[in-house]
């Protein structure tokens, strides 16, 4: 990561806690971007360079994206089989594109006082939702056939789902935790999910 990079994440870091500790003294709703980028040590103008609004600051969510690392992985076969390198590209956008670094008691009591919150998160995951599908369906245009497509469709469906077990048993797993913490958990979930699958074929 270049110095410039850095430094941008520090910053964006920064108006992140900034936030949160403003909501937790003031309340969210009496939380104003002005306060934020005061607290935070930026302007008004630098602020809206990193988030678009009060609610993405809150929740740490930038622009989904797919990390150059993340696609590479995604594309080469001897990292898994297809199903789990979807799940893994899916979390990696999830990952780079939400620093949400509150731990999950607190999450959940922000989302319960704040339900526009709560479909923030959710148009955020389709978004990403949509990035991996549309990179995934790139990569099975290689095979002509329809099967193909529709089994690619199929794993970033599952993908989706293997994701929110992974939250669900990990609560206070954040985007600044540990990558072989998340790595092991994914890895459980997958797990889990085959056992499932094998079930019920």
């Amino acid at each position: 990561m270049s110095l410039r990079e850095r430094h941008r994440a520090q910053t964006s870091r920064e108006i992140h806690e900034a936030v949160w500790e403003l909501s937790r003294r003031n309340g969210y709703g009496a939380t104003t971007v002005e306060a934020i980028a005061e607290r935070a040590g930026v302007s008004r103008r630098t602020f809206f360079n990193y988030f678009a609004c009060k609610e993405d600051a809150v929740l740490g969510l930038k622009p989904v994206h797919i990390p150059q690392a993340a696609l590479e992985n995604y594309e080469d076969p001897t990292t898994g089989d297809e199903f789990s390198r979807t799940v893994r590209l899916f979390m990696a956008v999830l990952r780079h594109s939400a620093g949400f670094s509150a731990t999950g008691t607190e999450r959940k009591e922000l989302l319960a006082a704040n339900p526009d919150l709560s479909r923030k998160i959710g148009l955020h995951i389709t978004a990403a939702e949509s990035l991996v599908a549309s990179t995934v369906a790139g990569h099975s245009t290689a095979s002509t056939s329809t099967r193909a497509s529709e089994r690619s469709q199929a794993y970033v469906l599952m993908a989706g789902s293997v994701l929110k077990y992974v939250y669900r048993n990990n609560e206070d797993l954040t985007s600044n935790s540990d990558p072989d913490v998340v790595d092991r958990a994914v890895e459980q979930a997958l797990s889990v999910f085959r056992s499932a699958f094998k079930e019920i074929s």
